[in-house]
């Protein structure tokens, strides 16, 4: 009977900690894991690009084909001619040199871009122009 005390003491005293000791070891397991789901999620999240968008990444014209969970892919056209993706993890998006190509140096596409994006600029002048007039006065 009094082995089975002990036995019974013993357990409770070392339950929680092999409880804690388990808990930290599943915390740092999925720690990377949940760190790239968050900068997916930021990185989707950001206004500034999204998928279908031409970019320079790392000193080379890409497109963003698809920004996922844990990694984003982007299409390069390498100057022999051939076609690749190139798939980056997401915690990697930040230390990239990521640039979105607003216009390009062909003056027709130019002006293909600055008539599709002449509406979304004439509404974002008006949207200017109300919250000015709506400005308390001095």
């Amino acid at each position: 009977m009094n082995n089975v005390a002990v036995a019974a003491d013993i357990t409770e005293l070392f339950m929680p900690l092999i409880g804690v000791i388990v808990t930290g070891i599943i915390a740092l397991s999925i720690k990377d894991y949940i760190t790239k789901i968050a900068k997916g999620m930021a990185f989707a999240r950001n206004k500034a690009f999204s998928e279908g968008d031409h970019v320079i990444l790392d000193k080379e014209p890409a497109i963003i084909v698809k920004v996922g969970m844990v990694q984003s892919v982007f299409g390069i056209t390498k100057p022999d001619g051939n076609y690749v993706w190139r798939y980056v993890p997401n915690e990697r998006i930040d230390s990239l040199k990521l640039e979105r190509i607003i216009f390009n140096h062909k003056p027709n596409e130019n002006a293909t871009a600055i008539d599709e994006n002449s509406a979304k600029i004439e509404a974002n002048m008006e949207k200017l122009t109300k919250l000015y007039d709506n400005m308390p006065k001095k």
